[in-house]
């Protein structure tokens, strides 16, 4: 128990934030964006794949991007707990912690609360964690148990630009189901987090092609993707739509895949 909180909490303090393109109910439709901006859009999604391309040898495509903290970094529990933590006490908040009413700051922060606040896909277990307690109490609640195991792709917090990146090595990660945690953009460390629903992890060797060096990444295989939203980025991205091939994405840095302990043993490839 000390140790995975020990681990997360200094995950925590140095994490980075990503965009929301893991949230199921997110998506960018292609409809309404121009080429550049879907070509930017593609860029910045490469962190999806197929299943099948999770083979030693086999190259893919990803990018990910510098780490960013938030600036009050992760508060403790009987702080993070006396801030209102909704969109309706989002004025007060605002005025709480020094944020202009108006600014993209402020914009970012009612992104955030209606994010947590969306219930979510009717089988997807949700919550919004602001200190380091409620973060491993959520994700044992929604995996049922008090024995589980944190996992954190290790690549550079300072980013690294789109190349190829050659699979070294895949180890399967025990489990069918899984809890994602994904830091959003808030004054202080805020972390929306969701089962996966049915899945297979990976934890992948990689190493990229243009300078990237060696990292170590935790993916996640969505194997049921039929209630997701039909314009979901990830389908346009791998040409696939609800219900089809299984859905693949790593975690980008500071990104936390949550398994039952008993089942997250690694087995070889």
């Amino acid at each position: 128990m000390a140790r995975f909180l020990l681990t997360a909490l200094l995950v925590l303090f140095v994490v980075g934030q990503q965009g929301h393109a893991f949230y199921y109910t997110n998506y960018v439709s292609a409809s309404s964006a121009s080429s550049s901006s879907r070509r930017a859009a593609d860029a910045k999604m490469a962190v999806f794949f197929r299943e099948e391309a999770l083979r030693v040898g086999q190259s893919l495509p990803f990018r990910f991007p510098a780490a960013v903290a938030a600036p009050l970094g992760l508060l403790p529990r009987h702080v993070a707990d006396a801030i209102p933590f909704s969109s309706s006490a989002l004025p007060g908040v605002l005025a709480l912690l020094g944020v202009a009413e108006g600014s993209a700051q402020a914009t970012r922060m009612q992104d955030t609360l209606g994010m947590c606040e969306d219930p979510g896909l009717e089988w997807e277990a949700k919550f919004c964690a602001t200190s380091l307690e409620a973060l491993v109490e959520g994700a044992q609640g929604v995996l049922g148990t008090k024995d589980v195991r944190e996992m954190i792709s290790r690549v550079p917090p300072t980013g690294a630009p789109l190349q190829p990146y050659a699979v070294r090595a895949v180890r399967p990660v025990g489990g069918d189901v899984f809890v994602g945690c994904h830091q959003k953009e808030y004054p202080y460390t805020v972390y929306m987090c969701h089962s996966t629903g049915p899945a297979r992890a990976y934890e992948v060797e990689m190493e990229g092609a243009a300078g990237g060096g060696r990292v170590t990444l935790f993916a996640v295989c969505h194997t049921e993707t039929s209630e997701w939203y039909k314009d979901h980025v990830a389908f346009r991205f791998l040409g696939t739509k609800p219900g089809g091939p299984p859905v693949c994405h790593v975690l980008p840095y500071g990104h936390i895949l949550w398994a039952k302990k008993d089942t997250a043993g690694h087995s070889s490839a």
